[in-house]
C-alpha cells in the first residue's frame, strides 16, 4: 500500500468537507442577518437590563411546533413567539409581513429535519443556540443539553433566503 495515496485521500476528504460549508455572501444576506441578530439581542438586553453576552436564543421543535426561548445564561426568561423570531432573520419591513412568520417556522423545521438526518438523531432533541459575543454571532447545535458542534451562521440562514 502506498502511504502517500492514503494521505492524499484523507486530505481530499478534509478539503471536500471544508468546501461544502464554504459560500460567498454576494448579496450581503449573512451580514444583514448578523446585524439583525445583534440588534435584536441588544434590544432584549436593554429592555430586560441584562448584558447581551449573557443572552442566548434557543430554538427547538416540540410536537412539530417550533419553539424559541430567550435565556439568561442557563435560566429561561421568556418565550419568543415565531413572529418575534422572524425579526432576528429578516429585515424589519419584511418581517412585519404576516406570511413570513409561517415561512420562518417552516424553514426552521426543514433545517432541523436535515440536520437530524445528517447527524442521525431525533429532530425533536436538537437545540439550536444563538449567542452574541464581541459583536459576533455564534450558533451551536445541541442534542438536549449535550453539545454537538458549532455551526456557521450561513448554514442556518440559507434556509431563510
Amino acid at each position: 500500500m502506498n502511504p502517500l495515496k492514503k494521505k492524499n485521500g484523507a486530505l481530499g476528504k478534509k478539503l471536500k468537507g471544508a468546501l461544502t460549508e464554504l459560500s460567498v455572501d454576494i448579496f450581503g444576506y449573512e451580514k444583514m442577518v448578523t446585524k439583525n441578530i445583534i440588534n435584536r439581542t441588544e434590544y432584549f438586553s436593554k429592555r430586560l437590563q441584562i448584558p447581551p453576552e449573557r443572552l442566548y436564543i434557543r430554538i427547538f421543535q416540540k410536537s412539530h411546533v417550533i419553539k424559541s426561548f430567550l435565556y439568561d445564561q442557563g435560566q429561561p426568561i421568556t418565550a419568543i413567539l415565531t413572529g418575534e423570531l422572524t425579526y432576528f432573520f429578516m429585515e424589519e419591513q419584511t418581517a412585519s409581513l404576516g406570511d413570513y412568520k409561517n415561512k420562518i417556522a417552516f424553514s426552521i423545521k426543514q433545517y432541523l429535519k436535515e440536520f437530524a438526518d445528517a447527524n442521525r438523531i431525533d429532530e425533536e432533541s436538537i437545540r439550536i443556540w444563538i449567542h452574541v459575543k464581541d459583536n459576533k454571532v455564534h450558533v451551536r447545535a445541541f442534542q438536549g443539553e449535550e453539545f454537538i458542534k458549532a455551526l456557521p451562521l450561513n448554514s442556518l440562514i440559507k434556509y431563510f433566503k
